[in-house]
């Protein structure tokens, strides 16, 4: 029986001690995790992989018949230990964000991208040739906004264009789309405006996440848990991208990525408030004072309080946008992103 407390005393210290940092040091304990983020000042093409970036000098002239950008509007975390004895989970929200406010930041972003890329000396085609091929009839745009839940994955994401394009999503979006990669419609219109224009076909994706969540895992052994959030903008990696397209004829044709790989800290945006707690701490600390007493053996015949059967701590938050902030840090991401773009596109010219 002595062995027994002593065993359960050790788990629930343990408990106590991982939710004991979520509580006192929630917000300072990931920081170690962010020591290996990228600022955005330090931001290089080390930090993107590249795909077929020759395609790029197949032609100078380039159409841009969407933009999507994106903002992760909740996020959460969950960890336990001693096979579910003690466990955290941690949710989040952005608020202060709406639709229209997303389609003017997207059309900011655009009109910097457009801008740069006129500065390459390309030839950027005109809405009227675009809009006027029978590739771009034959496009199935997704609905706008756009907002999914990728599969295994805590974070819901809307996406959006700027008002004046669709947005458009084929394959190689996912999983931040709305379609099988086996669904070829928009892939094959895409190559038929390609071949009728004889350009470069280009969709910048740009899509920023307000937290950075850490977390210990689930772990069988392990008596502690450990979740935290460092809040802040920063660029998701696989979500921020540049597809090119590039064909000759409708049916087939090739394309090429720019895939940024590491997150990258941009900023802060906002304020994070915790909105909600819910947790058995003083239980918890009630049974290992009572443990640490010795009373169960000095005093046999006294009412011991019960003893809980596990650990948790649920904690809720939000990251409320300051709208200017907001505004600052995304064209900051969307400039230091879009240069580097142009290092490639200027980098494959047309021979």
């Amino acid at each position: 029986m002595d062995g027994y407390d002593l065993d359960r005393r050790t788990v629930l210290q343990g408990s106590l001690g991982a939710l004991g940092v979520m509580a006192g040091g929630g917000l300072a304990a990931p920081a170690r995790a962010a020591d290996t983020m990228v600022p955005l000042g330090a931001m290089s093409l080390k930090n993107y992989h590249q795909v077929m970036a020759k395609v790029l000098a197949r032609t100078d002239r380039i159409a841009v018949p969407s933009f999507r950008f994106g903002l992760v509007m909740r996020n959460g975390m969950g960890a336990s230990g001693g096979s579910g004895a003690s466990s955290v989970d941690l949710k989040a929200d952005l608020v202060g964000v709406d639709v229209e406010m997303m389609r003017q930041l997207a059309h900011l972003a655009f009109s910097d991208f457009i801008e740069r890329l006129r500065a390459t000396g390309r030839t950027v085609l005109g809405w009227n040739e675009i809009s006027g091929t029978e590739g771009y009839q034959k496009l199935e745009p997704t609905t706008d906004p756009f907002v999914k839940k990728p599969f295994a994955d805590s974070r819901t994401v809307a996406v959006v264009s700027p008002e004046y394009l669709p947005l458009l999503t084929i394959g190689p979006e996912a999983p931040l789309s709305d379609r099988s990669p086996f669904n070829l419609k928009n892939a094959r219109a895409l190559n038929a405006m390609s071949a009728a224009l004889k350009c470069l076909v280009m969709i910048p994706s740009l899509v920023m996440d307000f937290a950075a969540l850490t977390g210990s895992g689930h772990r069988v052994y392990g008596a502690g848990a450990i979740v935290g959030i460092q809040p802040g903008l920063f660029l998701v990696p696989g979500f921020t991208h540049c597809n090119f397209y590039h064909a000759k004829i409708a049916l087939a044709g090739e394309g090429g990525r720019l895939i940024l790989e590491d997150r990258v800290a941009v900023g802060q945006a906002g304020e994070l408030v915790q909105t909600g707690s819910y947790n058995n701490r003083d239980e918890i600390e009630q049974w290992n004072t009572y443990v640490r007493s010795n009373a169960w053996w000095t005093e046999p015949n006294m009412a011991a309080p019960d003893r809980p059967t596990s650990a948790y701590d649920f904690s809720s938050y939000q990251y409320r946008i300051d709208p200017g902030l907001l505004q600052t840090a995304v064209m900051d991401a969307a400039r230091a992103t879009h240069g580097l773009y142009m290092g490639v596109i200027n980098a494959n010219r047309p021979a």
